[in-house]
């Protein structure tokens, strides 16, 4: 006996932009039924007039094994907007699509585009997309039939078996169990910062008579963000311009306050006159609490681990960085409204998201903080603008700040 294979359930979601654009949605709707054998859920055939419309979106996206998003001007700036029921598609889908890892659930397809990149909603910039035309249904509808079924036209081949590691090669003399970040033969010190730390190489004063101190600054996965060469040539006025050595090692601003000590080391560093005892110098930090490490000549440095003091401000990084610019309130307040409308379309996307990446879907706060980000409109006066922007920074704030508390209540009860 054969058995029939279960048809995949599929709800497009669309806007009612004009009715060319309706009957190109139906028409991909009928096609995908008759030809594709797939259970299409379309608001025109299972909409019921009187039912809560709302109720059956967010029903059959749920129930819904795919869901169609097909993006046009109008659907793309509504959903941005959060208008209509365009709008209320995108506060059911958008926190879904960044909750489940398994993500080929939701299928965005693109009808138009602009500078040569397809036009979809801020929500799906990042994502792979379908492009489709208005009129043509035929250049891309095998593709998305694949999609929606889960039958790729490219497989992988089939996986090979685990080399034999025991079998000593010329070729491996050593293989080591941990990667070595640097294992130069001179003296070195590793500053941790929340998000990434500070190298100090090519200290030179025991042997020349100019000071000099390379100082590079890295993330946790050990990507190189930028060097500075200090030497005697600076000028002694540079701690003023604190904010221009960070800039210039590249250090995410919303870390600085952390870096001002290491800072302030380098500049000890400078005025020696003689050989000192690094290895004592960075001892002295450590009774201060300071995450500061001495390693000597050839002993290898292994990648650091984010310190416990430092994984809150490294898991809020992206927050704290939308909080300093909401703070620096008066570069905003020099911005035209054109200016401050597109920083504000950008607050609303990220801060949503990354309160939700923080938070979870289900902590209390996330709905205050949405409540605030849903209060904004492209319409508003540069005064409302910036009023919305201290709303926002007020909300945010308060929000990490009873996070930090209850960080640190765990960290105490440890």
């Amino acid at each position: 006996m054969e058995y029939e294979e279960i048809a995949p359930k599929v709800f497009i979601s669309y806007s009612w932009s004009s009715e060319d654009h309706k009957q190109w949605v139906l028409e991909l709707a009928e096609k995908l039924v008759e030809k594709s054998g797939l259970d299409i859920i379309l608001d025109r055939w299972h909409g019921v007039v009187g039912h809560d419309r709302f109720q059956f979106m967010e029903e059959s996206i749920k129930m819904a094994d795919k869901v169609l998003v097909i993006c046009d001007k109008t659907y793309c700036e509504k959903a941005n907007e959060r208008h209509g029921g365009v709008g209320t598609e995108t506060l059911i889908i958008t926190p879904d699509i960044y909750k489940y890892t398994k993500q080929e659930k939701f299928i965005p397809i693109s009808l138009e585009e602009v500078n040569g990149e397809y036009l979809l909603p801020d929500f799906f910039k990042s994502r792979f997309s379908l492009s489709m035309k208005l009129g043509d249904l035929e250049k891309s509808y095998k593709e998305l039939e694949r999609i929606i079924w889960e039958e790729p036209l490219l497989t992988p081949p089939t996986k090979g078996k685990k080399p034999d590691f025991k079998e000593k090669r010329g070729d491996e003399s050593i293989i080591s169990k941990e990667p070595i970040f640097n294992d130069f033969d001179e003296e070195r010190v590793i500053w941790l910062l929340p998000r990434g730390f500070l190298l100090y190489t090519q200290i030179t004063y025991e042997s020349h008579e100019s000071w000099a101190v390379v100082v590079s600054y890295y993330d946790y996965e050990g990507e190189w963000g930028h060097s500075t060469h200090y030497h005697e040539s600076y000028s002694k006025d540079w701690e003023r311009n604190l904010k221009i050595q960070y800039r210039k090692l590249s250090i995410p601003e919303a870390d600085w306050d952390w870096t001002r000590v290491p800072l302030n080391f380098l500049m000890r560093l400078r005025e020696v006159t003689e050989k000192v005892d690094i290895q004592k110098w960075v001892e002295n930090e450590q009774k201060c609490d300071y995450p500061v490490y001495y390693f000597d000549r050839g002993e290898p440095i292994y990648l650091p681990k984010v310190p416990l003091i430092y994984q809150f401000y490294h898991d809020t990084g992206n927050l704290r960085e939308i909080l300093e610019d909401l703070r620096d309130e008066k570069s905003n307040i020099r911005l035209t409204k054109d200016e401050l409308i597109e920083k504000a379309i950008t607050y609303r996307q990220s801060a949503f998201l990354e309160s939700l990446a923080y938070l979870g879907e289900d902590h209390p706060s996330l709905p205050f903080i949405k409540e605030v980000i849903d209060d904004f409109t492209k319409f508003y006066t540069s005064e409302e603008v910036l009023s919305w922007f201290s709303k926002l920074r007020s909300v945010l704030g308060n929000t990490l700040n009873h996070e930090l508390d209850v960080w640190d209540k765990k960290i105490r009860e440890r």
